[in-house]
């Protein structure tokens, strides 16, 4: 069980009014630091969309991107994964990648028009440059206190994901039920952490599978994106009430939220939220 950990953001969405250096993009990436005996584990959650944004807010923040040991994917969109390519050139030596087999498919949306959503980059690409695919549908223990989630079950009946996510598996095309959504569990000594890159199979679905994984029901903190963005008001009020239910510590929804439910999250979290931006740095 883990005693203390570090998660810097070093891709969000929104800028930083104390950290104005920092460039904001629309995208995800954290470096999460866990202490181990004698030494650390530096984990590389998403890239970002682009490995400009990344490279400048590491350098600005004083993050060298050589310590990282392990990255993991939470799923193929390019937001979270443009970056890849710099980060691994920085990097320099060979790295895993934790990553679901459908993040590597082509994927596009059909919705508001038709645009490619996926990795923008070949796996011979990426394997030149030193990534190495740890390809899995499964939890994946990086420590016996850091896990992946794997694939998450969908439970709720008000977290649906919209049918306007296409994907190309082979010659098939398919409805992409986005089945790669995966988040990363931190077993803390105050509870679970629960860091979410979208939570595309939903938040609480989400903290549910992450409870199973580590067999315990009390939450520390959930962090990261929510997708909330464009929600209805129906799927917000039950997502809050699920957390209300839940009753994490801390609560710090940032990147594909949206304004709406970040401020409405805030309203019923007082004491609890906390501001999640572009450099944000929790000693948790």
């Amino acid at each position: 069980m883990i005693r203390e950990i570090e998660l810097q953001v070093l891709v969000d969405d929104r800028e930083n009014p104390e950290k104005p250096t920092l460039w904001a993009e629309h995208g995800l990436s954290i470096l999460v630091t866990a202490p181990l005996e004698n030494t650390e584990l530096n984990i590389l959650f998403d890239v970002g969309a682009s490995g400009g944004a990344l490279l400048h807010n590491a350098s600005k923040m004083d993050i060298d991107l050589r310590n990282v040991d392990v990255i993991v994917i939470s799923h193929g969109h390019y937001d979270h994964t443009g970056g890849l390519l710099d980060a691994l050139k920085i990097i320099n030596k060979p790295t895993a990648i934790i990553i679901h087999p459908d993040a590597l498919a082509l994927k596009y949306a059909i919705k508001p028009k038709f645009r490619l959503t996926g990795l923008p980059y070949t796996i011979s690409e990426i394997k030149k440059h030193g990534g190495r695919f740890l390809v899995t549908h499964d939890s994946v223990f990086l420590t016996d206190s850091v896990a992946t989630t794997g694939e998450i079950k969908r439970e709720t009946d008000f977290e649906k994901t919209p049918e306007y996510y296409m994907l190309i598996r082979g010659e098939k095309v398919a409805q992409d039920k986005l089945l790669d959504d995966q988040a990363l569990v931190i077993n803390h000594e105050r509870g679970l952490i629960v860091i979410t890159g979208c939570a595309h199979a939903g938040v609480v679905n989400t903290i549910r599978h992450a409870q199973k994984i580590f067999g315990r029901r009390d939450v520390y903190a959930v962090i990261g994106g929510f997708h909330l963005i464009g929600a209805s008001d129906e799927r917000i009020e039950k997502t809050v009430e699920s957390l209300i239910e839940i009753n994490p510590r801390i609560v710090g929804p940032c990147h594909c939220t949206g304004d709406k439910a970040l401020k409405i999250i805030s309203d019923n979290f007082a004491g609890k939220f906390t501001e999640v931006r572009v450099g944000t740095v929790l000693n948790l």
